[in-house]
């Protein structure tokens, strides 16, 4: 009864604010299809003759170009706004998918280049115009709710892994069958975003919020974020951002078995990312949710490495992968409610460029790292992570251990 009503009260609270609403329809739309790619992506890879080098090499890549797209992002969110940037990043995404749909390998690290440069421009500008609608609620309860629609989307568009599978098992082979599954999803995902995307409205300046806000940046604690980052970054880029080929190469998997797990792995999150505005209220701010529910995972990341099944691995990697990422949003709240709401642009971008950049080199060191020792870039990260934690505790001791909600954000004060 009490989750029917957290629910309801969810719903009444997007009713009754219409940029809100078309927010979560628009992520709630196009995470689908950001699902069935993340499925068909390491299996088609693999299918075109890429090593775990080369995959790496691939991911490098694309975040390299992801961290140029970041920079630009910014000045262009504060400039001429983020509705207008999310726009530009769907359609060089769907000229890079049609691109990688040819299968051609050469022409494969072209389209990849392309992609990421669309996903640096996209989280940057996604990030910053669910901070600028014009809505009451507090940061916490905006992003969770984006959140919560995406994962939940790219759980359904997971399952999107099998389609490719069951072609293939009429006759038609299985490369030829991610090919025309990704080229699907470059002419459809433009769909949402060009009728959705127009209507959402965006405050930039002027807002009697941003009135109230205090609008000095404080470069002390953007740095001690700024150098968090870089070492999540650097674990994820590693390993997780590779596991997809870990699971294809320690265990043989296709893309079937792939969406399922991502599938599984979204709806959890999803569901649970709706009750993460309740728990940051009732632990006493976002970055102390975040930590007690995040920070476990670790020790569930080390347990992958004597996994020997990927029924095991998999059911282990789901939890992992929830407690890690469920309270993301509050992180995020968190750190967009230091930066004044006219400088979020360009704070997106700096902080996204502290996660570009050691992503990108994880991705190259993990992928060489695989090649030598499936495991070994799983023992790494989870190195890297206890430090991350461990530091935002001593970064931010007020936040965690006296608690400062962030549910209205002039309530913050950016002073440690």
């Amino acid at each position: 009864m009490e989750k029917a009503k957290s629910l309801q009260g969810g719903m009444l609270r997007l009713n009754g604010n219409r940029d809100l609403f078309l927010l979560v329809a628009l992520s709630l739309t196009t995470s689908p299809f950001f699902g069935i790619l993340f499925s068909v992506y390491a299996p088609y890879l693999r299918g075109l003759g890429f090593t775990a080098t080369e995959y790496g090499v691939l991911g490098g890549l694309s975040l390299i170009l992801s961290l140029l797209a970041s920079i630009i992002a910014g000045f262009l969110c504060d400039r001429v706004g983020a509705r207008a940037v999310v726009v530009i990043s769907s359609i060089i995404a769907s000229v890079g998918l049609i691109l990688l749909s040819t299968g051609f390998k050469n022409i494969a690290y072209v389209a990849v280049a392309l992609w990421g440069f669309s996903g640096g421009l996209w989280s940057v500008s996604g990030l910053v115009l669910a901070t600028r609608i014009p809505v009451s609620d507090g940061l916490e309860r905006i992003l969770s709710y984006t959140a919560a629609a995406s994962t939940i989307g790219g759980g359904v568009g997971a399952l999107g892994g099998w389609i490719p599978v069951v072609v293939n098992a009429y006759g038609v082979d299985i490369v030829t069958a991610y090919r025309f599954t990704i080229l699907s999803v470059a002419l459809l995902s433009l769909l949402p975003v060009v009728v959705i995307v127009p209507r959402i409205r965006e405050v930039i300046t002027g807002s009697s919020v941003e009135a109230t806000e205090n609008n000095r940046v404080d470069w002390g604690v953007l740095g001690r974020l700024i150098l968090v980052n870089i070492i999540i970054s650097l674990g994820a880029g590693a390993s997780i951002h590779l596991i997809d080929y870990y699971f294809v190469l320690k265990f043989g998997v296709s893309s079937g078995e792939l969406g399922t797990l991502w599938s599984v792995q979204n709806l959890v999150m999803g569901i649970l990312m709706l009750q993460m505005p309740r728990l940051s209220s009732m632990v006493g701010g976002a970055l102390r949710a975040y930590i007690i529910v995040a920070s476990p995972s670790v020790l569930l990341l080390a347990l992958l490495i004597p996994a020997q099944s990927f029924v095991i691995a998999a059911s282990i990697y789901v939890v992992r992968s929830t407690l890690m990422n469920v309270a993301n949003p509050l992180y995020q709240a968190f750190e967009m409610s230091l930066i004044p709401r006219r400088f979020r642009g360009r704070g997106a971008s700096i902080l996204s460029l502290a996660w570009q950049i050691p992503a990108g080199l994880g991705r190259s060191v993990g992928g060489a790292l695989m090649d030598v020792n499936v495991d070994a870039p799983i023992a790494v990260t989870t190195g890297l992570y206890t430090l991350a934690f461990v530091l935002l505790i001593a970064f931010f001791p007020n936040y965690v251990l006296k608690g400062n909600p962030t549910r209205n954000e002039t309530q913050i004060n950016v002073s440690q």
